[in-house]
């Protein structure tokens, strides 16, 4: 059983944890919403293009216009709604699925790296895999479905008070149109937050069935929340909050939850809307960017459990594996 140097240790712990956590946000953005945001555009562009084939664009906006169009727009939006729903769920699988390859491959690495042996994990058995993929699918469905019935109709309320407005104004068909189409791009927002917030969730929460049922094998496995922060406590960018920074490094044991605490390390006070706050997996808000992943005391870094308003470490044994568990397998 190989020993490391502690700093080397934390090295490589801390290269994982990053690769994870990139790996989230490059799923999030390319494949979440670059998809999505192709096929907004592509669907939007569509319905404009049937409301521009209307005759008389020149001609003053009338109240005919109005329930016509409005009529137009509740059928169109809904189609698209239909559409991104259905989109979404492909991406989302897509990251449940990279998400407990991703966990596999932490594990393996940082096993290997300290115990010299490469565990054979019981996950990686096609019908335990696919098995925590679809029970967690069917979960995550119906709360992605209702995000985006909701967002369209948000849309439509949006187009409809436009076309009230349009009217009033004794703005022309045309520019009425041009009105509607720019609703469309203004509220295109609420679908990007809505496609990064579901990736995300379905990236973490099949992470964390996926550790919980590797635990009935391990009794030091835990369950660790990690952000876009160092394990010292600095945000690494800009866009990094306060309660990042106090969720940063935090771990609960399988079948627990996370809780977001009132301050900082530094002291600085979390939101008050957030603290609190219990969840199982990230994300807890939307755009949230934290993933959750394995952690073993003999991997080291930064972990501590929320206790009695209080941080507390939990001990690490850094380049060393637990005397209880077996060097091979799992």
């Amino acid at each position: 059983m190989p020993r490391r140097p502690p700093a080397a240790a934390r090295a490589r712990v801390n290269q994982v944890m990053a690769e994870h956590r990139d790996r989230l946000a490059r799923l999030a953005e390319r494949r979440g919403v670059g998809q999505l945001k192709k096929l907004y555009d592509a669907a939007q562009a569509e319905q404009f293009r049937k409301l521009r084939a209307i005759p008389g664009r020149g001609d003053t906006f009338t109240a005919f216009h109005q329930k016509f169009i409005a009529a137009q727009l509740r059928e169109g939006q809904a189609i698209v709604s239909r559409q991104l729903a259905d989109e979404l769920s492909t991406v989302t699988r897509e990251a449940q699925v990279e998400g407990l390859t991703g966990l596999i491959d932490d594990v393996s690495t940082l096993e290997t790296y300290f115990t010299g042996s490469t565990p054979v994990l019981p996950i990686e058995e096609a019908s335990r895999f696919w098995g925590i993929v679809d029970e967690r699918g069917s979960l995550l469905r119906d709360p992605r479905n209702s995000s985006m019935r909701r967002y369209g109709e948000t849309v439509v309320g949006s187009m409809e008070d436009e076309i009230a407005l349009s009217l009033a104004e004794g703005e022309t068909l045309q520019e009425t149109i041009d009105r509607l189409e720019e609703v469309t791009d203004l509220e295109w927002w609420q679908a990007e937050r809505i496609a990064r917030t579901e990736c995300a969730m379905a990236y973490n929460y099949t992470q964390a069935d996926g550790i919980t049922e590797l635990a009935e094998d391990v009794d030091d496995l835990y369950l660790r929340w990690t952000e876009h922060v160092s394990d010292e406590g600095f945000p690494l960018d800009d866009r990094v909050g306060v309660d990042s920074i106090a969720m940063h490094g935090q771990v609960i044991r399988p079948g627990g939850e996370f809780e977001v605490p009132p301050f900082a390390p530094d002291g600085t006070p979390v939101s008050r809307s957030l603290v609190g706050l219990r969840i199982e997996a990230p994300p807890n808000r939307p755009n949230d960017r934290a993933c959750v992943s394995a952690w073993r005391p003999a991997w080291g870094g930064l972990a501590w459990l929320w206790q009695d308003g209080q941080r507390v470490p939990v001990e690490s044994r850094e380049g060393d594996t637990s005397p209880d568990m077996p060097d091979e397998g799992y």
